[in-house]
C-alpha cells in the first residue's frame, strides 16, 4: 500500500495564492513519493584571531528525476511527462489527490517537489551568497567528481548479488534521471552525511539511506510522524539523543539527525552480529520485526540471512534499493547515470549555538534573510517560538559568519585555509596542523605523495 510524505511547515509559510497551489499540484504528479520509516561531524570553525575558516516502517520509493542529463528549463514539461510515465511503469499509478492537496499548502521556495526553474529557489538564493574565498584555490587539484569520488572510496556493500538488487538496478537503468535528481537534491546536506560516516568508519553506502527514505527532503514527514531526511519517529529520535521541544524538533536538524541516525544504524549492525543488511532491514521494519523473523526461521530449520527471512514486502525491497543506489554511485557510467557534481567543500557552514535562547524570527530578519530561505536548510525551527540551546544552524558562509559574530554563545564551525610555505610538504603541514597526512591530501584532491608549492592554498578540516 503506497504512502505519501507531506511537509511539516509552520503557520507562517502556509499562506499562498491559489495560482501557486495549482502550480505545485501539477508538479507533484511528476515525482515519486519517498518512503516512511517507523524506527526512526563535527565539521568545519573560525579562528577568532585570523578570521580564517577553521574548521518504524513505511513505503520506500525512489524519486524519478527529469532526465539522465541536466535538463534545460525549456525542456521541463517533456522531462516531467517522461518522469511520470517512468513512475507509473515502476511503481503503479499516482496516489490519491489528497497528497496534492497537502502539497498545495507549501510555498514554491521551500517545496520538496519543485524541479527545473522552480526547484528549490531558496537553495538557489543561498548558493549565490557563497563567497569566493570559501572555494578552493585554483592551485588546488579537485577530483573529477568531487564528493562522489570521496564517497566511492568507502563504499563497502556493492559486492552483494541477488535478483532483488538486480531488479532495482534495472529500474535505475530504465530511468537514470532518478539518481541524477537525487544527487542534486542531496547537495546542500550530503557533505555532513559523508563527513559523519567517514568519521565513524562506517560504509559510505549508508549515505543512500536518506535518498531512499526522503529523497533528501529536509521537511519530509509521514502520516506516522516519521520526520526529516532520516525519517525518525519521535520515540526512536529521543532514544538516540535528539531533542524534541517547543520551537525545535531535532529530527529536522540535518547535522544532529545525521549523527543520531548513524548511531542507531551502528547499534543495529552490532545487534545483528555485524550484518549491515540486517541493520538496514531493522532500520526500516524495526529491530523487533527482524528478530522475530530470525527466530521463526531458526525454529523451522530455515536459513537466517536477510534474503531468507519472511519480512514485510516494503522491507524486502528497501534493502535492495539502498544497495542498487550504491552500485549506481560506484559506477554511474554503466548505469547511464549523470550525477550532479558536488564540491568536496561543505555547501553550508554550521553555527553551533550554546547556552542561550534565541527568538528565531528576529535572528533571521537580522541576517537579511527571508524565513523561507532560512527554513529551507533549518526546518527544525519554528518562527514564533524561542528554542532552547544547544542547537545547530546551517547557513551559507557569509550568513554563518554574521550569525556567529552577533549572537552570544554562537560559534562558527567551518573549514580553514592554509597557505603553503617554502620547503613544506603535505606530511610536514599535516603534523603541524594535527591532522592525518592522508586526510589532508584527500580533502584537497591530492595524492599522499603529491608535491605542494609555496603560496598554494590547502583546505583543512577539524578532526
Amino acid at each position: 500500500m503506497s504512502k505519501r510524505i507531506k511537509n511539516n511547515k509552520p503557520a507562517l509559510v502556509e499562506r499562498e495564492t491559489t495560482s501557486l497551489a495549482r502550480l505545485i499540484r501539477s508538479m507533484v504528479t511528476s515525482l515519486a513519493i519517498p518512503s516512511i520509516l517507523t524506527a526512526c561531524a563535527p565539521v568545519p570553525h573560525i579562528d577568532p584571531e585570523s578570521g580564517n575558516m577553521v574548521s518504524p516502517t513505511g513505503k520506500t520509493v525512489l524519486y524519478v528525476g527529469p532526465s539522465n542529463k541536466h535538463t534545460a528549463k525549456e525542456e521541463q514539461p517533456q522531462a516531467e511527462a517522461a518522469a511520470t510515465a517512468a513512475m507509473a511503469e515502476q511503481y503503479g499509478p499516482p496516489a490519491p489527490s489528497s497528497v496534492a492537496d497537502n502539497v498545495s499548502k507549501y510555498r514554491a521556495t521551500v517545496s520538496v517537489h519543485n524541479v527545473g526553474k522552480t526547484h528549490s529557489s531558496a537553495f538557489a538564493k543561498l548558493r549565490t551568497t557563497r563567497t569566493a574565498g570559501f572555494g578552493p584555490s585554483p592551485a588546488v587539484k579537485i577530483s573529477k567528481d568531487g564528493l562522489w569520488d570521496r564517497m566511492r572510496k568507502r563504499l563497502m556493500l556493492t559486492g552483494y548479488e541477488h535478483e532483488s538488487i538486480q531488479a532495482e538496478v534495472d529500474k535505475i537503468k530504465r530511468s537514470p534521471g532518478t539518481v541524477g535528481f537525487l544527487s542534486k537534491r542531496a547537495e546542500p546536506f550530503l557533505f555532513y552525511v559523508v563527513d559523519e560516516i567517514e568519521r565513524r568508519g562506517l560504509p559510505m553506502d549508508l549515505a543512500m539511506v536518506p535518498m531512499v527514505e526522503s529523497a533528501f527532503e529536509p521537511t519530509a514527514v509521514s502520516p506516522k510522524q516519521a520526520a526529516g531526511i532520516w525519517q525518525f519517529i519521535p520515540g526512536t529520535a529521543t532514544n538516540n539523543g535528539l531533542r524534541l521541544v517547543d520551537g525545535y524538533d531535532g529530527r529536522y536538524d540535518i547535522y544532529a539527525a545525521t549523527k543520531a541516525a548513524l548511531k542507531y544504524l551502528s547499534h543495529l549492525q552490532a545487534l545483528f552480529g555485524g550484518d549491515w543488511l540486517m541493520a538496514l532491514a531493522a532500520y526500516n521494519a524495526g529491530e523487533g520485526a527482524v528478530q522475530r523473523a530470525i527466530q521463526a526461521n531458526q525454529k523451522a530449520g530455515l536459513g537466517t540471512s536477510f534474503w531468507d527471512l519472511s519480512l514485510p514486502a516494503e522491507t524486502k525491497s528497501y534493502v535492495p534499493k539502498v544497495l542498487a543506489l550504491s552500485r549506481a554511485i560506484a559506477d554511474p557510467g554503466i548505469h547511464g547515470v549523470v550525477l550532479h557534481k558536488i564540491s568536496t567543500l561543505p555547501y553550508l557552514a554550521r553555527v553551533e549555538v550554546q547556552g542561550v535562547s534565541v527568538p528565531m524570527s528576529e535572528t533571521v530578519a537580522g541576517l537579511g534573510m527571508s524565513w523561507e530561505e532560512f527554513y529551507s536548510t533549518n526546518p527544525a525551527f519554528k518562527p514564533d517560538v524561542m528554542p532552547t540551546a544547544p542547537f545547530n544552524v546551517l547557513l551559507p558562509l557569509e550568513k554563518a559568519q554574521m550569525l556567529a559574530a552577533n549572537l552570544q554563545g554562537a560559534r562558527l564551525v567551518a573549514a580553514r585555509k592554509y597557505v603553503v610555505k617554502k620547503g613544506e610538504t603535505l606530511t610536514v603541514i599535516a603534523k603541524q596542523q594535527g591532522v592525518p597526512a592522508l586526510k589532508l591530501a584527500e580533502w584537497n584532491g591530492l595524492q599522499a605523495d603529491s608535491r605542494v608549492k609555496p603560496g598554494q592554498e590547502l583546505i583543512i578540516y577539524p578532526v
